[in-house]
């Protein structure tokens, strides 16, 4: 059971010196057995939200906490975070940032060694989670190798692991493919069935349509709207987009992203292909990730390249842009055969974790570390096609994560480089930003580039993309069509 009311919570930002009110007067109660939908654009509060539930906020995260938060009627404010483990168990935006061990069979039982569970217990609580969430064959591997994806899944495993009776997820679907949201909303079920409080945080609504028992709508720190579930999931498309929502709606598989006759890899008569690859083969020492692949990629086209979890869609781009090198097979840019480092002087690179490609100490600067031309009027105005107007001085690090994907993708904007790569660039993105997002790739293509995305994203494909390669296993890769 949780009950929230009168939340308020400020506190003042150690990079900025400004005064933040992050959550005014949240009233929240979710009783045993439900799922409470939290929604709203990025920056809103929703994150906070979830810290104040956990204790994070303020045990952590100094300021002032107006209001009070209960889990089974206990004030979160008395309880040490020693022991809030045992009221409730989260999984964060990121994943990395709550991992310990070594290996995902280490990390399921971690939280039941620290509370001085008895073997068996372990042994049994962890099996369990890690079947229900689809990873037992994962058991053994370790963390550091697996895909974001695949971490995400571990990180819920490792919630329904500790057996608290709260649930708290932060965009626990923002890196998985279809058939891994699939999982997710499954094992939502099964918890609800088993009377646990769940407490979702996302920007993708569509998969809890019919799980969801409320559904908050957070603005500026505040909760502004209420619904039911079914109340939430009856809008129509022009009362969705008004509250600044994304889809509703199952976008599908992969195969109903594009348009019929928009698919394939290679073969495309009359048109250029800024980046090519024939044959191209990667293995991790003896695992094979992918083998024979072929692909071109056009400029002026957004390509987008969809996958199961782990298939090596990462991997896969890491070769074409020169981060790593290929087994065997080719890459071509403008049709001559290219060196690793001539790829990564022609290709711009967006990752999966945005974080790890922030160097400079303010967001200008950041402009002008590939393209010394982006700076003054010019570096503003692309900082503003980014919603990104005005912060120029800011420290890259004080940003949400949904400001940090922008700023990345406006930086590889500027290099004005002829292949433009990206890795989940919509992770955590809201309507409104993936619009943005989907009309600057389309500026970036119609400019000459060849645009590459690796998504899982089926709304922002189905919006963007002009064509779709499906990575499919090794046993499957090289296929006549080109779809790989």
């Amino acid at each position: 059971m949780i009950d929230v009311e009168s939340l308020s919570f400020s506190y003042v930002s150690e990079l900025t010196g400004d005064c933040v009110e992050a959550l005014r007067g949240v009233d929240l109660s979710a009783r045993p057995g439900s799922l409470t939908l939290v929604c709203g654009s990025s920056g809103c509060g929703k994150s906070t939200l979830m810290r104040a539930l956990t204790g994070l906020v303020p045990q952590m995260t100094p300021g002032e906490l107006k209001g009070a938060v209960r889990i089974n009627e206990r004030d979160l404010t008395e309880v040490p975070l020693t022991e809030v483990g045992h009221l409730c168990s989260s999984v964060f935006q990121n994943p990395r940032t709550q991992f310990f061990c070594d290996t995902v069979a280490e990390e399921l039982a971690f939280c039941g060694e620290n509370y001085g569970r008895d073997r068996e217990s372990l042994i049994e609580s962890s099996e369990r989670a890690a079947e229900l969430m689809g990873i037992t064959h994962l058991m053994e591997q370790k963390l550091s190798s697996l895909s974001g994806g695949q971490l995400q899944k571990v990180a819920l495993a490792c919630a329904l692991a500790s057996g608290a009776p709260v649930l708290l997820a932060d965009e626990p679907t923002s890196n998985l493919d279809p058939d891994a949201i699939a999982d997710v909303r499954r094992a939502l079920e099964i918890l609800k069935e088993q009377g646990m409080t769940v407490v979702v945080v996302e920007h993708r609504l569509h998969f809890l349509r019919g799980l969801a028992d409320q559904v908050l709508l957070m603005e500026d720190g505040t909760v502004t709207r209420r619904w039911s579930g079914d109340e939430f999931y009856s809008m129509n498309d022009d009362q969705r987009k008004s509250f600044g929502l994304r889809t509703l709606v199952d976008p599908g598989p992969p195969e109903a992203w594009v348009a019929s006759g928009g698919r394939g890899g290679v073969g495309a008569p009359g048109k250029e292909a800024r980046l090519s690859c024939r044959n191209l083969s990667f293995s991790y020492g003896k695992t094979p990730v992918f083998s024979g692949f072929n692909a071109d990629f056009y400029a002026g086209e957004i390509t987008c390249i969809a996958g199961v979890n782990g298939v090596g869609k990462t991997t896969l781009v890491r070769v074409l842009c020169g981060l790593a090198a290929p087994n065997s097979g080719e890459v071509f840019v403008d049709g001559v055969t290219s060196s690793r480092r001539q790829r990564r002087a022609a290709c711009a690179l967006v990752m999966q974790d945005t974080g790890r490609q922030l160097f400079s100490d303010t967001l200008a600067g950041e402009l002008t570390i590939g393209a010394s031309e982006a700076s003054g009027e010019d570096g503003e105005k692309l900082l503003a096609d980014f919603d990104l107007a005005r912060l120029g001085d800011r420290h890259p690090l004080s940003l949400s994560g949904g400001q940090k994907q922008r700023l990345v993708i406006a930086a590889a904007r500027a290099t004005g480089r002829p292949v433009v790569i990206l890795d989940e660039p919509t992770s955590g993105v809201d309507a409104r930003h993936l619009d943005s997002i989907t009309s600057t790739l389309r500026r970036i293509a119609d400019e000459g580039a060849a645009v590459v995305v690796v998504t899982h994203d089926g709304e922002f494909a189905s919006a963007c993309a002009d064509r779709l390669i499906t990575l499919t296993s090794t046993a499957e890769a090289g296929s006549d069509e080109g779809d790989q």
